[in-house]
């Protein structure tokens, strides 16, 4: 059963990529009159050190990000925050509900999605890359190199807030408000964020980034694994509310952040290359 979710979602995302492929070529086939093609300022990923260095980049810029917020980030951050607290004082509530509300066929369908936020998604982006290798196709190799960036660097950061953020998972305790020192080394106290959710949504919010433009349905597919997997870390009783909120949107906003500096990137080469048009 298993194996067919991940082979299913595997194919779609590999049409996608395909199809994406097809695109771009007709861009560039459409500009052969001209001596300037658009496609000369696309940045395509291999496994070097140019690669292995923008990781770094990326993760510096993204922790620096903060530091050059406008006024709607601060609204987002504000939505992001408000949202947590209305969890935060649910917590309980939430897990008493999933508590009492367990079917063995709920279950069943639980056991089935909750991989695709530990096993299924590095698999997934491991295909991707591999993929794109044996068939010679940059835009899909890329892909996979992007989507592994953005799941290496969030999980680097997940992993430090977890460390310090020392919260009783709600297997173990009843109260929300469970904590131990940061740095502590009990493994009950390794609920904030959530890890399932965080990885699945990284994944989710890159191949979004990377399919969401010429084919819209990727997102919504995407979005709907994403929130579904969370749901089953409430289910399962191993995550509070608010836990799995923070991990879908750290996992959200770290992996715009790359994209968004990616596309930064990108748009100097094209205009010191001449190939930006306004």
């Amino acid at each position: 059963m298993r194996s067919w979710l991940f082979f299913l979602l595997l194919t779609f995302v590999s049409a996608g990529a395909f199809a994406q492929t097809d695109s771009s070529a007709q861009i560039t086939a459409d500009s052969t009159s001209s001596s300037i093609q658009p496609t000369d300022s696309l940045i395509r990923y291999r496994i070097n050190g140019v690669y292995l260095k923008s990781i770094w980049q990326d993760l510096k810029y993204t922790v620096a990000r903060p530091a050059h917020w406008q006024k709607r980030d601060y609204i987002r951050l504000g939505v992001i925050g408000g949202v947590t607290g209305v969890l935060l004082a649910g917590d309980y509530g939430v897990k008493q509900f999933f508590i009492h509300n367990q079917t063995n066929f709920v279950t069943s369908v639980t056991n089935q999605i909750e991989p695709f936020g530990n096993s299924y998604s590095p698999y997934l982006v491991a295909g991707m890359y591999v993929a794109g290798v044996i068939a010679h196709d940059r835009n899909l190799e890329h892909g996979g190199l992007m989507a592994a960036k953005s799941l290496i660097i969030s999980t680097a950061i997940y992993a430090t807030i977890k460390s310090i953020i020392r919260r009783g998972r709600p297997t173990y305790y009843d109260s929300p408000f469970n904590f131990d020192p940061p740095f502590s080394k009990d493994k009950h106290h390794t609920s904030f964020p959530s890890g399932h959710s965080l990885t699945v949504m990284t994944v989710a919010t890159a191949m979004a980034e990377l399919y969401g433009k010429d084919h819209p349905w990727v997102p919504w597919v995407a979005y709907s694994i994403a929130g579904l997997t969370g749901v089953t870390r409430l289910y399962e009783n191993r995550h509070w509310s608010s836990d799995v909120w923070v991990g879908l949107a750290l996992g959200h906003f770290v992996t715009k952040s790359i994209f968004r500096r990616h596309h930064l990137l990108e748009h100097k080469k094209a205009i010191a290359a001449g190939l930006a048009f306004y």
